[in-house]
């Protein structure tokens, strides 16, 4: 087998595009290359062995703005599965985007254990979650609600950041890959629904399609729920619980429902689907976007792809450089899911993926603490 990779322009994405409507659906196409968006193709000869698109985006880190490569699209030809054509498709892409500042890379895998095997990791889930509309008609103090406008956009976008820059996984949705805010915001809704904490000061959101029908089987979709407190919180479900009548049932989508749903009267949601979002770490720099505590002093040597580095932390900052030994060993897996506190020392050593020197694990598990992981776009 000899492949080539490299990418495809946007006067061949017409012929590829059979191979998207293949592998996803005749309705689930990819778009052409684009600003921000990176096409490539491996050949075997002149034949199409593999396909995938990488994006230019930017990932939330507690505060911190972390350079992303979104990986989408992935597709190989009936024909060629198995073939490990995607091994060097990945090898390419993530190159370039590695030498574009990338430090990160996420996908939503169709097969975890492929991606697994080319040093991914699960670190959130994006679910939709089936709950019956009463339900939502929760107790508490509730935030004014009402409808948002157009002129509406910009603070529905602050209020996504204010809620996005306090986790480490969600999309910074702005950049060359976010070029239309409304896009960004309220495609495929019919309407959303706006919390404010005072006047004029928006604290949360629900941006919903109402669907069709009115029976037993109409249902209500929530695309995006995001509240900055609880009275936002309150005021948006029961909004959306306002519709009982006519959609029986409400399907959120939502990388955090343990928020919302423990103010439910009733454990009657289900999830409906569950994409898991997974993560590999291109650069060990990404470490110093971790913020731990100001008493936090360490210097904690570790191996990763049989080379050896020490992270520094001191101040509440972190410093990642190279070093000539060290015992502590992580796998991908354990390093993707130390940087994004998914998964402590002890359980890591337990499953396999850290090995030796475990003197350092509270220093480690100390490091990690912070903002929990989430996600909120599906790509």
């Amino acid at each position: 087998m000899s492949t080539r990779v490299s990418p495809l322009h946007a006067e061949d994405w017409r012929a590829a595009k059979p191979f998207w409507i293949e592998a996803f659906g005749a309705d689930d196409d990819e778009s052409p290359p684009g600003p921000g968006r990176h096409t490539w193709r491996a050949q075997d000869g002149d034949e199409t062995v593999a396909l995938g698109v990488e994006r230019e985006f930017e990932t939330w880190f507690g505060g911190s703005r972390v350079p992303t490569a979104g990986i989408a699209g992935i597709t190989v030809p009936a024909e060629h599965r198995g073939g490990g054509h995607l091994r060097p498709l990945f090898a390419a892409m993530l190159d370039a985007a590695t030498e574009r500042g990338a430090q990160i890379s996420g996908l939503y895998p169709t097969s975890t254990g492929i991606y697994r095997s080319l040093g991914y990791a699960p670190v959130a889930q994006l679910d939709d979650v089936a709950v019956p509309t009463h339900l939502l008609d929760v107790r508490g103090d509730a935030a004014p609600v009402r409808r948002a406008g157009h002129d509406d956009l910009p603070a529905v976008a602050a209020a996504y950041t204010a809620w996005a820059r306090e986790h480490r996984g969600p999309l910074t949705r702005d950049g060359i890959s976010f070029p239309d805010l409304a896009k960004a915001f309220t495609s495929e809704t019919t309407g959303v629904t706006l919390a404010e904490s005072s006047p004029g000061q928006v604290s949360g959101y629900a941006a919903w399609d109402r669907g069709k029908g009115y029976g037993a089987d109409a249902v209500l979709t929530v695309r995006e729920l995001v509240a900055l407190d609880r009275p936002s919180l309150v005021g948006l479900l029961r909004a959306l619980g306002s519709f009982a009548s006519v959609t029986p049932v409400t399907v959120v989508r939502t990388s955090t429902a343990d928020e919302w749903t423990g103010l439910l009267r009733s454990d009657e949601s289900r999830v409906q689907w569950r994409g898991t979002y997974m993560v590999k770490v291109l650069d060990v720099a990404a470490f110093s976007y971790l913020s731990p505590a100001p008493g936090l002093s360490a210097e904690l040597p570790f191996r990763w792809n049989d080379q050896a580095f020490v992270l520094t932390a001191s101040s509440g900052r972190v410093e990642v450089a190279p070093t000539s030994s060290a015992s502590r060993t992580l796998d991908d897996t354990a390093l993707v899911q130390t940087l994004f506190g998914v998964a402590d020392a002890r359980t890591l050593r337990r499953l396999g993926h850290l090995t030796d020197d475990a003197a350092d694990d509270a220093a480690w598990d100390a490091l990690a603490a912070g903002p929990r992981s989430a996600i909120a776009n599906y790509y």
